[in-house]
């Protein structure tokens, strides 16, 4: 940081002029020579007298601690100028996908001889989601005649910024009453808590069970073909309907550009359906899939679950890392038998994926007691529209690519699952899961 009392390259120039045309003047007694030197010298002893701005504070006012992804802000600088003549540039400094939509976040001020304050503001828009740094307001004080060097300091603290992923409107979305039952399965309803008079199934005694739920009707039944084993009446029990998710976060997700790609609107969806049916009173429970972090969320409800789990989605990126989902799902294994949650697995259908896909759809098929309508809706994101093409040429391949994805989702889609291609270019994620529960 340069001082006030420092001179700038063009003054220290014109004093080592004008003492050198002093010198001659005086050497050789020449009085033009001596004028034209002590003007300049006096022109600067007056200039360098008055000191350049001094700015005694820049605030900062507007930033938030968390914001969404869309979302404007408008900020609001202001601060005070104390002595000084001169020029004073206020510059602060938005960080990388920061958009400035109105105003300027560069500001220049003359300051006269009285004290001055000052106020801009500026709005602007965060097109991507992550946590930010905001750094201090970078301020530069000019003297009015250039004589001394620019000062340059900074107000202000730096601030953090936490740019959450937007809710893709689900959170306004309203369910019909005639997809209810299709959208919340019966299966749904956890495994826990007291036992309800809704008939569930027949199954074998075990040692925990009543007596009072012995079926002897189906016993003896049953035991007049040789089987001799008591069987037992299962009802449904109380408890909160759960769903689950399963979020691929492999690096070939990220197919788009920089702030819009397959994996952003992955993580939007993610975060739009954990915020939609946390607020319904859900159990949710997440598993982020393809990242050595090992991501998995234990089913649990209420904000403080959302915070959980949109901490994580705000800082997560994709990796170059391979799991089987399969596995990945057996890993799961008790979450997925005791709640019987509703599944969204979110991820790209391509020909990599397509049969680890099928494989784990087969893995959660074996966990549910009895055959009922699939519990499991996959999320294939389209990207390539969201590819910047440069000729006719460039969108019939992006096309292709589309229709290969879409083509290879059917052999997921004749396994009886629910498969949702949204192009988030085209389809609204909210209508597109209503439509595609109303056809299952």
């Amino acid at each position: 940081m340069n001082t006030s009392g420092s001179l700038s390259k063009g003054a220290s120039a014109l004093l080592t002029w004008c003492a050198a045309f002093l010198v001659l003047g005086l050497v050789f007694t020449n009085p033009i020579l001596i004028c034209a030197s002590l003007i300049p010298i006096f022109i600067y002893t007056v200039g360098i007298s008055v000191p350049p701005p001094q700015v005694l504070e820049v605030k900062r006012v507007g930033l938030k601690q968390s914001v969404w992804v869309g979302e404007t802000l408008e900020i609001l600088l202001s601060g005070k100028i104390g002595r000084g003549v001169g020029v004073v540039i206020v510059n602060d400094r938005i960080p990388e996908h920061f958009h400035l939509i109105d105003g300027s976040n560069y500001g220049v001020l003359w300051k006269g001889f009285a004290s001055k304050s000052f106020s801009f503001s500026y709005k602007m828009k965060c097109t991507k989601r992550g946590n930010y740094s905001f750094p201090e307001v970078n301020v530069e004080s000019r003297h009015f005649m250039g004589l001394r060097a620019p000062i340059q300091d900074t107000h202000g603290g730096k601030e953090k910024i936490s740019v959450r992923p937007k809710l893709l409107l689900m959170r306004r979305m309203k369910i019909p009453r005639d997809l209810a039952s299709r959208l919340y399965p019966i299966g749904s309803v956890s495994k826990f808590g007291p036992l309800s008079t809704d008939f569930k199934d027949i199954r074998e005694y075990v040692p925990t069970d009543s007596f009072k739920v012995i079926n002897w009707k189906a016993t003896a039944k049953f035991s007049a073909r040789g089987k001799t084993n008591l069987l037992v009446n299962e009802y449904e029990r109380e408890g909160k309907r759960a769903i689950w998710i399963f979020l691929d976060a492999h690096f070939n997700m990220k197919i788009g550009t920089s702030v819009e790609n397959a994996f952003e609107y992955a993580v939007e969806a993610a975060s739009g359906i954990a915020y939609f049916f946390l607020n319904r009173g859900f159990k949710t429970g997440m598993c982020i899939y393809n990242s050595y972090l090992g991501s998995d969320f234990y089913p649990d409800s209420g904000k403080r679950q959302f915070l959980k789990i949109s901490r994580e989605l705000i800082a997560l990126e994709p990796r170059m890392v391979r799991e089987n989902l399969r596995e990945v799902v057996e890993e799961n294994k008790m979450y997925l038998v005791t709640l019987s949650p509703l599944i969204f697995i979110i991820t790209h259908v391509t020909s990599e994926n397509v049969g680890k896909l099928v494989g784990a759809i087969e893995r959660i098929r074996r966990y549910r007691t009895r055959r009922r309508r699939s519990n499991v809706i996959v999320v294939n994101v389209n990207p390539y529209d969201l590819l910047p093409t440069a000729n006719n040429l460039e969108e019939l391949v992006a096309r292709v690519l589309d229709a290969r994805s879409i083509g290879m989702s059917r052999r997921i889609r004749k396994m009886g699952v629910t498969v949702l291609n949204w192009n988030p270019r085209k389809h609204n994620f909210a209508t597109m899961l209503m439509k595609g529960v109303a056809f299952r």
